[in-house]
């Protein structure tokens, strides 16, 4: 990534808390994600969810996108991002 996009991106990041089921449903240990929503001027938005792995809590990527956790993305997403 350039400088200049550098410049022009935006990023929000919020954390959750899950459920016991919610977190064996996305195959990871953990009682919290990380939903980061990221957009850079005239690129589609893009959005990471990531939960804490290991000693060092690690982010580890959630490849798996149920309903729920579609639902927290976009209840939640900024405006911006929604564009």
């Amino acid at each position: 990534m350039t400088a200049e996009l550098l410049e022009q991106l935006e990023t929000m990041i919020k954390r959750f808390r899950i459920t016991p089921a919610q977190a064996a449903e996305l195959k990871a240990e953990a009682e919290e994600i990380t939903v980061t929503w990221q957009r850079v001027t005239d690129r589609a938005p893009s959005v990471l969810v990531t939960v804490p792995v290991g000693e060092d809590n690690w982010a580890m990527p959630v490849p798996h996108r149920p309903g729920w956790l579609i639902d927290v993305i976009k209840t939640n997403a900024p405006a911006w991002w929604l564009k």
